[in-house]
């Protein structure tokens, strides 16, 4: 999450490239359409829409690939391609045509509801490849030049193997990582030490809230995951867990970014990852005046949100989500969680990302305890009358779309 800029009482927050881009928001609590599937621009949709295949594309066997063929320009320009119905156990891989030129393209698959299923930079050397979780009616493949490139022609090959069995969801456990850190390393940046945090870190204001911003920090996240089998443990309660673990760090800062996962680890493939939250960027809210609360709730929304990618969650472009790109600080210091969502841009030009539904594919669900339900419920009227201030008197919300795969 890149570091949000105040300009006197609007506050535009400028999210990460590589961990939340943003684009111009719309008006708080909007719904997001669904997207025409037509040739054509929309007044409610003004990205060019991309064409439709008329007709179901035959997919073949691995013994009789199916091709596709076309062309993409840049920035926004994409094609959807109609597979026909898909089944759950079905293994779909997507690889350019041999001997093709070596370009990359970006490519998704989609379901009947235009809601992402799988992402990925194909070129010679990766393909996509996708096992179906469900059944769906249309399976839609996407086609969209990585915001690197300037678009080509491009040739894929498509193949489907049925019988495959459905990976199971693996449970994450997350430790959060207050006591300082050294030569901690995340993504391709540079290895970085850190102090055990501090309330000060986030502002002076804070300084002696050190326990009490822990304390709302771990259960705002604990409350973010309710229903998931998201476990959390913190360096207060001892050492990191013997058994594979990510963590989250708290400490540092950047003069850019709030915070930094690994990657985007679609259905959780890897059990060990990094992440970062840079706490010292948060001193530039201090004109915010936020309570001790609040403030707790706005790291812990970068944390919830930098936790989201180590399980497979892209970015979105609506406030209340916790991986949107879009919204205030404001929004950001208020009540967000997991949700339907439409797509960021960088991302793919359309579509929604079904986040509680993708949670529960990763890493499956457990039992919800009805006192942290209503604890959870009563949390979100805390911040009611606040999001109605930001609706009514901050309209004034903007970022800056960074490139996801750089």
């Amino acid at each position: 999450m890149q570091l949000p800029r105040l300009v006197k009482w609007s506050i535009l927050l400028v999210t990460p490239g590589v961990l939340l881009g943003g684009c111009p928001g719309s008006d708080l609590g909007t719904e997001p359409a669904l997207p025409p599937v037509v040739a054509g621009t929309t007044a409610t949709n003004p990205i060019p829409v991309g064409d439709v295949a008329t007709a179901p594309i035959p997919v073949g066997t691995s013994a009789a690939p199916r091709r596709v063929t076309g062309s993409v320009g840049p920035l926004g320009d994409y094609l959807l391609y109609d597979l026909g119905t898909a089944r759950g156990g079905e293994r779909w891989l997507v690889r350019p045509q041999s001997g093709s030129a070596s370009l990359a393209f970006l490519v998704v698959l989609l379901d009947e509801n235009f809601e992402l299923l799988y992402r990925e930079i194909v070129s010679p050397g990766t393909p996509l490849e996708h096992v179906a979780r469900f059944d769906t009616g249309t399976l839609y493949l996407g086609v969209a030049s990585p915001y690197t490139s300037r678009g080509g022609e491009f040739a894929l090959d498509i193949l489907r193997q049925p019988g495959v069995d459905i990976p199971a969801p693996r449970p994450q456990i997350v430790y959060l990582n207050f006591a300082g850190g050294s030569n901690v390393k995340v993504h391709r940046k540079d290895a970085t030490s850190f102090t055990p945090f501090d309330g000060a870190m986030l502002g002076s204001a804070y300084a002696g809230a050190t326990d009490l911003i822990k304390s709302e920090i771990y259960t705002a996240m604990q409350e973010d995951y309710t229903g998931y089998h998201v476990i959390f443990v913190t360096s207060d309660d001892g050492p990191p867990p013997a058994g594979p673990h990510s963590t989250l760090h708290f400490g540092g800062s950047d003069p850019r970014l709030l915070g930094l996962a690994d990657n985007v680890d679609q259905y959780n493939a890897e059990l060990q990852q990094n992440a970062i939250i840079y706490v010292k960027s948060f001193e530039d809210f201090s004109v915010m005046r936020l309570t001790e609360i609040e403030m707790a709730r706005m790291v812990a929304n970068v944390a919830s949100h930098e936790i989201g990618h180590l399980l497979g969650l892209f970015h979105t472009q609506v406030p209340a989500d916790l991986m949107d790109t879009t919204g205030s600080a404001w929004d950001l210091a208020g009540t967000q969680e997991f949700s339907q969502a439409a797509l960021e841009a960088s991302v793919f030009p359309v579509g929604f990302a079904n986040n509680p539904r993708r949670l529960e594919e990763t890493v499956g669900r457990q039992p919800v305890d009805p006192a942290a339900k209503a604890k959870v419920i009563a949390k979100a009227q805390r911040f009611k009358e606040l999001r109605k201030l930001v609706a009514e008197e901050l309209r004034c919300r903007c970022g800056t779309c960074l490139d996801l795969d750089e």
